[in-house]
């Protein structure tokens, strides 16, 4: 027959004792990488010889490093490392100021660096635009200069883009007469100058290569009553 020795047990310091552990828990070391999916978790990292705490920023993918902010500076840590959430409310507030203020001057860093390369992309843009202008003046001079045919021009000027070469002929023109109208009963000098005006056209179809979007003219008129 094999006996069982009970210990008696002090139900004061067995009460005591279990009080003791669950007002004072301590969380269980976990991997770093386990506390990274919330993005702002207050950590405390446990290296070999020390601990720090920090917030936990995101994960670096595919490289196995988690990055983090401690003292208010960005670090990498490797996701192995072991950590604990933070339980101490004052240094998790502490904690969460310094990730704000990060946060804040991040995020006018990135401002700063976009107005930068706005600007720098302007600048990359209209020295793009004056080295094809540039290219463009140099082929048609090649042109003028009878080196390169109008249909090589044109051809080499599509290829890349740009406007093909059309030169115009400016003509500035003056034309005067007159001409006797028929009013009708009530029509005044003032009607028969007005439709004038608004209804005598330029007629330009017989003219070869006229762009009719850029013929501008304007009509004056004196008109006077001629009895006969």
């Amino acid at each position: 027959m094999t006996g069982t020795l009970h210990q008696p047990v002090s139900s004061a310091s067995g009460s005591g004792t279990l009080r003791a552990l669950t007002a004072y828990p301590h969380p269980q070391p976990q991997p770093l990488a386990q506390l990274s999916a919330a993005p702002g978790q207050a950590v405390t990292v446990l290296h070999p010889d020390y601990r720090e705490n920090a917030v936990v920023l995101s994960q670096v993918d595919g490289s196995g490093l988690i990055r983090v902010l401690v003292n208010g500076q960005v670090r990498s840590l490797h996701a192995d490392v072991d950590a604990v959430p933070v339980t101490d409310t004052a240094v998790a507030l502490d904690l969460a100021r310094q990730a704000v203020a990060w946060a804040l001057t991040a995020q006018q860093d990135a401002v700063d660096e976009a107005h930068a390369l706005v600007v720098q992309c302007d600048e990359l843009r209209q020295r793009h635009i004056g080295e094809l202008a540039e290219i463009r003046a140099y082929a048609i001079d090649r042109h003028r200069d009878g080196d390169i045919c109008r249909d090589g021009l044109n051809a080499f000027l599509t290829r890349f883009g740009l406007v093909p070469y059309q030169p115009r002929h400016r003509v500035r023109f003056t034309i005067s007469g007159s001409c006797d109208v028929i009013p009708d009963v009530g029509v005044s000098v003032g009607d028969t100058g007005y439709d004038v005006r608004a209804y005598l056209r330029l007629d330009t179809d017989q003219v070869d290569g006229v762009d009719e979007a850029t013929v501008t003219f304007d009509v004056t008129t004196q008109v006077e009553s001629h009895n006969e």
